[in-house]
């Protein structure tokens, strides 16, 4: 999975029927800049891995989840280019 950030706001992922990498955003972000994953997956748990080096995502203050829920993942996540991170400061899994 790699977000589109120079050209959106929110990355969707609908009926996710196996397991995922979910990749630094492509594009050229701005500071400030907000994204929001939201990652439907096909009724099925399924697992993720988070790709968390520079330009990727930095968990702050939550724990990037490791499997959907069965249901909908949300990942609120704003770009920090003193540090050239997505600073993932929510998750909420429905």
């Amino acid at each position: 999975i790699t977000p589109t950030s120079g050209t959106a706001d929110q990355y969707e992922v609908t009926a996710l029927a196996v397991t995922a990498t979910i990749a630094a955003p492509s594009g050229t972000p701005n500071d400030g800049q907000r994204l929001i994953l939201r990652i439907k997956d096909n009724g099925t748990r399924q697992t993720l891995s988070w790709t968390t080096t520079s330009g990727a995502y930095r968990a702050v203050g939550i724990t990037l989840p490791t499997t959907t829920t069965a249901a909908i993942t949300y990942a609120s996540c704003i770009y920090n280019s003193a540090d050239s991170f997505w600073d993932v400061v929510a998750i909420a899994q429905i």
